[in-house]
């Protein structure tokens, strides 16, 4: 009878233990393979800019835009680099070798292709999913034609 009392016990005290272990190690494994907290996100917004738009070889008119970066902000605290210039450069070099994108004529969906390759690009650049959005602030296409006449036309008026 005792030792059924003490076979009893043994396996009651083996249940407990691995149990203990099993929940011990499975929070430990849990905790370090964990993402970091989400600190939200940090609007970057760039300055006015204008990029000319080329078709056939002569340029058409200028689009002149301000855009804002939702950020990643636990990325882009941890970011060594400005990342600004980056974002900037992608947005220039999405929207002037963009050829399927008529800003004469936009077309709904344009923006957000426009949004989602200048997000794609900045983050294959930095390395990093830090661009969760793209945002237009001010955007506006500007006729080559229309610039000269007015140049032309504030030069004779300042005479």
């Amino acid at each position: 009878m005792l030792k059924l009392v003490g076979v009893g016990i043994w396996v009651i005290l083996v249940t407990a233990g691995a149990t203990f272990a099993s929940s011990y190690l499975n929070h430990s494994a849990g905790n370090a393979a964990a993402d970091p907290e989400d600190l939200g996100v940090e609007q970057v917004t760039s300055e006015l800019t204008s990029i000319p738009i080329i078709r056939g070889g002569d340029v058409t008119g200028y689009i002149i835009l301000q855009l804002s970066f939702a950020a990643d902000k636990a990325l882009l605290d941890q970011k060594k680099v400005d990342a600004l210039p980056y974002l900037k450069d992608s947005a220039f070099r999405i929207i002037f070798t963009n050829t399927d994108v008529d800003f004469r004529h936009l077309k709904p969906g344009d923006l957000d292709k426009l949004t989602g390759a200048i997000a794609t690009d900045a983050n294959s650049r930095l390395g990093m999913k830090l661009v969760r959005q793209v945002l237009f602030q001010q955007l506006n296409y500007v006729r080559k034609e229309d610039i000269r006449t007015n140049w032309i036309n504030g030069q004779n008026n300042a005479n």
